[in-house]
């Protein structure tokens, strides 16, 4: 049936294989590649639809209370997981990750032990002012 006022024809139009579009434009027909169930994929890429290595932004936040210097390398690497992830580069995501946590935990062990330091000192300075100041008192 054509149409009468020139546009394209009326009617049904012809049945289309799943996924292909009229006109030869759209994405590729065929089947898409899989591995096998229970198979890894091949070496250095990830399976499909695998999901992005946890980024570890918790460690990183979690210095910024305690040393933030070392956060912030922790932070930078954490942010960009995902970028790295998305563009394809999977070990250099993985290695970000990975580094993020490792500049996340210094971050927090250093952070608690100079807090712990800084306590300590304060405590011995209150015990040593404290034992100045009863020496001292006359009655």
């Amino acid at each position: 049936m054509t149409n009468p006022y020139g546009g394209p024809p009326s009617g049904p139009n012809p049945q289309q294989p799943y996924g292909q579009q009229p006109g030869g434009y759209g994405p590729p027909s065929g089947p898409i590649p899989q591995q096998p169930y229970g198979q890894p994929a091949p070496y250095g890429q990830p399976g499909y639809g695998a999901a992005p290595p946890n980024n570890n932004i918790g460690w990183g936040i979690g210095s910024i209370f305690l040393c933030w210097p070392f956060a912030i390398p922790s932070l930078i690497k954490a942010t960009s997981v995902q970028n790295l992830w998305a563009q394809g580069q999977y070990p250099q995501a993985q290695e970000a990750a990975d580094e993020a946590k490792k500049w996340g935990k210094i971050g927090i062990i250093v952070g608690a032990c100079g807090w712990a330091l800084l306590i300590l000192f304060y405590v011995v300075v209150f015990v040593i002012l404290a034992a100045t100041a009863s020496s001292y008192s006359s009655y």
